[in-house]
């Protein structure tokens, strides 16, 4: 996502990037953002026992992790993502999610199940991000608890599908205090 926001928001100097994994984020560096890795600090942590400093961010994005958090995990997120934001700050975050009520959602879950883990095993010397998207994705379900859980924090939020609910989004804002 940082080349849109860059692109969208040139004026943005720096970017904070969390993820337990060193690796993926050195990996992201070096095959899709080297010509912007001075703008990109990189914090190795949980994001959940992250210590970030209240009302310091302007955007909080996410991509595709939402699933892999359990309900308890997904209040602490929404708590932080709360604490964190600026006034008038902003949000987006997007998952794969299950799209019950399509009439193509075998297919789509037999994609996320089988066909993406398999590609993974021939082709990406067993990297193992796919292995267990559909687990997740099924699970999860879509955003529409994790919207809630932010509107109960005062924030402006939308949840929207996309894809026939293949994916959901959470997206808004932190109220500028009257």
């Amino acid at each position: 996502m940082w080349p849109h926001l860059f692109r969208r928001h040139p004026i943005v100097e720096k970017v904070t990037a969390i993820d337990i994994s060193e690796g993926m984020h050195k990996k992201a560096l070096d095959r899709l953002h080297r010509m912007r890795a001075h703008k990109i600090d990189f914090i190795a942590d949980n994001v959940l026992a992250t210590k970030l400093e209240a009302s310091s961010a302007d955007f909080v994005i996410s991509t595709f992790g939402l699933k892999t958090f359990n309900e308890s995990q997904l209040e602490g997120l929404a708590d932080l993502i709360a604490n964190v934001l600026k006034p008038g700050g902003h949000f987006s975050l997007i998952e794969a999610s299950d799209p019950t009520g399509w009439f193509l959602r075998p297919l789509y879950l037999f994609h996320l199940k089988r066909v993406l883990p398999l590609i993974e095993r021939l082709f990406l010397n067993g990297a193992q991000d796919f292995a267990m998207i559909g687990t997740y994705s099924t699970n999860f379900g879509d955003a529409r608890l994790f919207a809630q859980m932010l509107r109960e924090r005062g924030l402006e939020t939308n949840f929207k599908k996309h894809f026939f609910g293949c994916a959901t989004s959470v997206s808004g804002t932190k109220p500028v205090a009257a």
